[in-house]
């Protein structure tokens, strides 16, 4: 206990591990396999020297897959992935090889793999993926193929095979509740990836109760977006279902707002989403347009598809969902009865006053925030309420703040987009007018009066306007232009 104590000075840790290494040499697995030491080991692998580590492993190595399906020995295993040398990690690595499957679908060994993930080189983690598509791809250390599609296409005669092999281990890690590891949900999405549409429901079946489990990962989303996309209506509602009360969590996900957007997206049954989708979001619509995952999510509905806003494997998984045609297998048909606009259509009339008023509310922080300034320009595209036009206004005129809104880095942005394409560049223009000199001294600023010049939704005489209020500091604003690019841009423009 002393030794793993962090206040522990140093010199006395490492006399004291040397103590203690020389009473386990070669009794290392006696003592690590029972629970009660097992600790003892995992100390010395942690703050011995690099001659202790690689003794450790090598007497274990006999015993390392036996070692891995212990309670307390997996974690020593961990702990040898972590601190072994290179030489060490290669060394484990070849005493998993041919143990793989059987390591992988243990409820306590499949830890090892996963911690694995984190420490092994993509090399060594290849070859023992391998060996879930086939014990023979094992051994083949030399096959260039590195993933489940790779595999097939080198060896379609055995394609059948290898995915009865895969969808087998699959499903023993289903029955021990092992969805929730990021090697587990990779192979799922593999395997989702290339097995026939028939197989790919049964999966579906089998996986879509475990929704929750399978966002921890990017993976793990693409498969509750593929059941999504393919499951009839009662697997969206277990889906759903398994959601319930961590909505908001997934919608501010890395990769859980992927099932979320889907679910906006196909789901036919709009009273079920307002209810159990939707319901959860209304409170938190602030923290949601202010994260980088949430905000998608939120514009997917105002602006589907948008290439601004979504990153091309975004865009991959939101594909109309195809199935083969119950009439005849040979034609796809999409998978959802309701037209696209018309779904995202009855959400909004639910979501879009509750947004606004969150608009209305947190105007100034979201034009100032990368994450909620497209949020904004979205909703007042679509709003007519005065109360948010106003607040807009509002956030541009305040002096009371650090940096005017027109010369933010994300607030400038922002209002050239209120500007060109949005209603409102015929009110801002006149709230504005007396600081439009002030504004074009700044590079920014001047791209936001630029903006008035360039829209086509202001008024026709904003030329006039802007000319005239620029005209006494037009010396200055010259003066201005060498450094200035959106100064510069400006004064051409008037010419």
């Amino acid at each position: 206990n002393v030794i793993r104590e962090r206040d522990v000075d140093k010199q006395k840790r490492a006399t004291l591990v040397e103590e203690l290494y020389s009473l386990v040499k070669g009794k290392i697995y006696d003592v690590a396999a029972k629970h009660d030491a097992s600790r003892v080991i995992q100390s010395l692998m942690q703050h011995g020297k690099p001659e202790h580590r690689s003794q450790i492993v090598l007497e274990m190595k006999e015993h390392l897959v036996e070692l891995a399906k212990m309670q307390y020995g997996c974690f020593l295993v961990q702990k040898m992935i972590r601190y072994g040398s290179v030489a060490d990690r290669a060394a484990i690595v070849k005493c998993l090889t041919g143990h793989v499957v059987q390591v992988g679908t243990h409820n306590i060994a499949a830890n090892v793999l996963e911690y694995g993930q984190e420490y092994l080189k993509p090399s060594q983690l290849t070859a023992l993926k391998l060996e879930f598509y086939g014990r023979e791809f094992a051994y083949f250390q030399s096959e260039s193929k590195r993933n489940l599609t790779d595999i097939i296409a080198a060896h379609p005669d055995k394609k059948e095979e290898v995915l009865k092999h895969l969808s087998s281990i699959l499903n023993r890690m289903v029955d021990k509740q092992l969805l929730g590891l990021a090697f587990v949900q990779s192979l799922l999405w593999e395997y989702m990836c290339n097995a026939e549409h028939d197989d790919v429901m049964q999966m579906v079946a089998n996986v879509r109760d475990a929704s929750l489990a399978l966002l921890a990962t990017r993976n793990g989303a693409r498969v509750v977006n593929k059941c999504i996309s393919l499951g009839a209506a009662k697997d969206r509602k277990r889906i759903i279902k398994a959601l319930k009360d961590k909505v908001l969590d997934a919608c501010n996900h890395p990769s859980g707002y992927l099932v979320i957007m889907r679910i906006l997206d196909v789901v036919d049954d709009s009273v079920l989403v307002q209810k159990s989708i939707l319901a959860e979001l209304n409170d938190h619509l602030f923290s949601i347009a202010m994260h980088p995952s949430g905000r998608k999510v939120l514009l997917q509905l105002f602006s589907p598809l948008n290439t601004k806003y979504l990153s091309p494997d975004d865009l991959a998984l939101l594909e109309p969902p195809m199935l083969p045609s119950p009439e005849d297998p040979t034609v796809m048909v999409v998978n959802y009865k309701k037209d696209p606009k018309a779904r995202r259509e009855e959400l909004l009339k639910g979501l879009l006053p509750k947004l606004e008023e969150m608009c209305v509310e947190n105007a100034d922080a979201l034009l100032r925030s990368k994450e909620g300034r497209d949020v904004v320009v979205e909703v007042v595209k679509r709003s007519e309420s005065t109360d948010l036009a106003d607040s807009v206004t509002a956030a541009v005129l305040a002096e009371d703040v650090g940096e005017a809104l027109h010369s933010d880095a994300n607030g400038h942005f922002a209002l050239r987009r209120l500007i060109k394409e949005t209603s409102m560049a015929e009110s801002l223009l006149t709230a504005v007018e007396e600081q439009l000199s002030q504004w074009a001294s700044s590079n920014r600023g001047s791209f936001v009066v630029l903006s008035f010049l360039e829209t086509e939704n202001g008024p026709k005489n904003a030329s006039e306007i802007v000319k005239t209020a620029l005209k006494p500091a037009i010396g200055d604003l010259k003066m201005l232009a060498d450094k200035q690019k959106g100064t510069k841009l400006l004064l051409e423009k008037l010419q």
